[in-house]
C-alpha cells in the first residue's frame, strides 16, 4: 500500500543549452552600460543564454565589480529555475552551480542546486547546498525540506532540529507541525528497535528476533529487489528503509486501516510482530512495498494511486480477474477515491480495478512503455499530457475503452 509521500532516482548528466560564441569583452563605459542593458532586456523577455553571455562579458572587463558579479549570479539563478521547472533538473543543477562561482553564499542558489538535486534523484547531493542556504536565510520551507531529507535517511534527530527551528519562530507553521508529529511518533514507536545496515536496506526490529528470521527476512527483501529491479530497471539511489512494528505499533504510526499488511511512505513499514508470515506471503507483501519505493523514485513522486497500486501488484503476480464488472461510469478520479476507501469491499474492488487497468497498459506497450510513463511524470509532464505521448491515445479515449469492457 502507498500512502502520502515526498519524493525522490539518478538519470544521466546533462549539459545545458551552450549560449552564443563568447566575443571580446568591451573595453569603454558606454560599450559596458550597452551591454548590460541589452542583458537586461533579454533576461525580461526570457532569452537567459542569450543573457547571461552578455552579463559575463561585462564582468569579464570588470571582474572586481560585485554589482556585476551579482547580475552573473542572478542571471544563471533565472535561468536554473526556469529549468527546473521545464523538468530538466540535471541542467539546472550546472546553471546554478554556474551562479554559485560568482555568488558562492546566495541563498537563492544554493535553494535552487539542492532541490535541482533533490529532482534529480540526488537527495544525498542536496543536504550541503541546503544546509547552506538554511545557514544563511531562515527560510522554512529549506527547513522542512531539509527534515524530510533527513526523515527519510532514517536521522529523525536532524529532522527534528530543522523542525523546532522553524517552529520557534512561527509556531503556527502548519506542515512542520504535521511532520514532528508524525516523526516523534514514529520515535516512540520505534524506541528500542534494533537497526541493521545492509547494502541496500536499514532494517529496524524488535530485539531478541530469532537469528533464522532475520536472515529469512533479509534474502526475501535482497529477492523482492531483485525482482522489481529486473522489470523496472531501476533502484532507488539511497538505502530504503524497512520498519518492523507490532500491529498496535504500526496503527499508531501509520494512521492506516486494521486490513493494511504494508505500507510504503517513504520508508517499508509491516505489521508482522514477533513472528513472521508465512514465506509466499511475506514475499507478496515485500515485493508489493518495495515495488512502490521504485516507482516513487522513477516517477519523482508523481505517480497517481492507481498506476502505484496497480503496477505494484502487477509485479507481485496478482492475478487480473477477467470478468471483473464494474457498474456505472467508472473514472480514474473515482478509482483514485476507490482506493482511498476505509470499507475494505470497496477498497478491495478498487485494488482489483487499478491491476486491471496497469494490466491493460502493460498489454498495449509492455514494461518499456510504462517505464516512459513513469519517466514523463518523473520530468513533470501531467498524466494527461504523458499517456497519449506513450500510447497514442488520450487518457479520455482510454477511459472510454476501459468503461465499455468493464460495464460489460
Amino acid at each position: 500500500m502507498l500512502t502520502g509521500s515526498w519524493w525522490v532516482t539518478s538519470g544521466p548528466r546533462a549539459t545545458p543549452p551552450l549560449a552564443e560564441t563568447p566575443r571580446l569583452a568591451p573595453t569603454s563605459a558606454p560599450e559596458l552600460a550597452s551591454l548590460t542593458e541589452e542583458a537586461i532586456r533579454l533576461y525580461a523577455a526570457g532569452q537567459f543564454p542569450r543573457a547571461c553571455e552578455r552579463f559575463s562579458r561585462a564582468v569579464e572587463h570588470d571582474p572586481a565589480s560585485e554589482a556585476r558579479r551579482g547580475d552573473v549570479a542572478r542571471c544563471f539563478e533565472g535561468w536554473g529555475w526556469d529549468t527546473l521547472k521545464k523538468g530538466r533538473p540535471e541542467e539546472a543543477i550546472l546553471l546554478f552551480r554556474q551562479g554559485l562561482r560568482q555568488d558562492p553564499d546566495a541563498p537563492a542558489l544554493l535553494r535552487g542546486l539542492g532541490l535541482a538535486s533533490v529532482h534529480a534523484g540526488r537527495a544525498d547531493e542536496a543536504l550541503e547546498p541546503l544546509e547552506a542556504a538554511a545557514a544563511v536565510e531562515a527560510d522554512p520551507e529549506v527547513h522542512v525540506l531539509l527534515a524530510h531529507l533527513y526523515d527519510r535517511r532514517d536521522d529523525a534527530g536532524r529532522a527534528l532540529e530543522h523542525l523546532r527551528t522553524v517552529l520557534i519562530r512561527d509556531p503556527s507553521h502548519e506542515p512542520a507541525r504535521a511532520l514532528l508529529a508524525k516523526i516523534e511518533r514514529e520515535s516512540r514507536a520505534e524506541a528500542g528497535l534494533q537497526r541493521e545496515v545492509t547494502p541496500h536496506f536499514v532494517v529496524k526490529w524488535r530485539p531478541g528476533a530469532e537469528p533464522e528470521s532475520r536472515r529469512a527476512l533479509l534474502a526475501l527483501l535482497t529477492a523482492a529487489r531483485e525482482r522489481v529491479v529486473a522489470r523496472l530497471g531501476e533502484a532507488p539511489r539511497e538505502r530504503v528503509t524497512v520498519v518492523l512494528y507490532d500491529a498496535g505499533q504500526f496503527q499508531e504510526v501509520a494512521r492506516v486501516h486494521a486490513w493494511v499488511t504494508g505500507l510504503f511512505d517513504g520508508k517499508i513499514r509491516l505489521p508482522v510482530g514477533g513472528t513472521l508470515p508465512p514465506r509466499r506471503e511475506l514475499e507478496r507483501i515485500l515485493v508489493h512495498e518495495y515495488a512502490h519505493a521504485v516507482i516513487h523514485d522513477l516517477a519523482r513522486g508523481r505517480a497517481p494511486r492507481w498506476l502505484h497500486e496497480g503496477l505494484a501488484q502487477a509485479l507481485e503476480g496478482a492475478p487480473v480477474d477477467p470478468m471483473l464488472r464494474v457498474p456505472g461510469r467508472p473514472t480514474l478520479v473515482g478509482l483514485e477515491a476507490l482506493l482511498a476507501d476505509g470499507d475494505p469491499a470497496r477498497a478491495r474492488a478498487g485494488y482489483d480495478i487499478a491491476l486491471w487497468v496497469v494490466h491493460d497498459l502493460l498489454d498495449r506497450g509492455g514494461m518499456p512503455a510504462m517505464r516512459d510513463l513513469m519517466a514523463r511524470l518523473g520530468r513533470g509532464e501531467t498524466i494527461e499530457a504523458a499517456v497519449p505521448a506513450v500510447y497514442g491515445l488520450r487518457l479520455g479515449q482510454l477511459e472510454d475503452q476501459w468503461r465499455r469492457v468493464l460495464g460489460g
